[in-house]
């Protein structure tokens, strides 16, 4: 999505919105250097004082991290020269919870549905969409 649009109103917001861009490039330019099986276990965080702090999602890839730091220290400097050192930092990632659907149809609401279903003769793809609604939603 492209919200420069939105930034040209507002320029706190687009001086934001670029922040964001140099962030993103640099974390992408950073994997690129990186082993592609780390690639989706840490991200750029900030620098503070010359410091790249990255963000490990769990203790395995933070070793690893800071076993392969020091010798890629010279590329990472390519990428933003204000960068002297780099931090590595555990922040395990929050599992996704999963959504279970606790929704049924009222047994008339299920009725209703075959009953359509019936009479949809001339539409037989919703009638059996309305039939399975009825069959996995209902309490028949």
């Amino acid at each position: 999505m492209d919200l420069l649009h939105l930034g040209k109103k507002d320029s706190r917001l687009l001086n934001l919105l670029q922040q964001s861009q140099q962030w993103r490039r640099l974390d992408t330019r950073l994997k690129q250097i990186m082993p592609a099986n780390l690639r989706a276990y840490f991200e750029v965080a900030c620098i503070e004082d010359g410091c790249l702090i990255v963000l490990a999602a769990n203790n395995m890839a933070s070793s690893r991290l800071r076993m392969i730091v020091p010798s890629l220290l010279p590329q990472i400097q390519n990428l933003k020269s204000d960068i002297t050192d780099v931090r590595i930092k555990v922040v395990p990632k929050q599992p996704v919870k999963v959504r279970v659907n606790s929704l049924q149809l009222s047994s008339a609401a299920a009725a209703r549905f075959l009953e359509s279903a019936e009479q949809l003769e001339h539409h037989p793809k919703l009638a059996e969409a309305l039939h399975n609604l009825a069959k996995k939603h209902g309490k028949l």
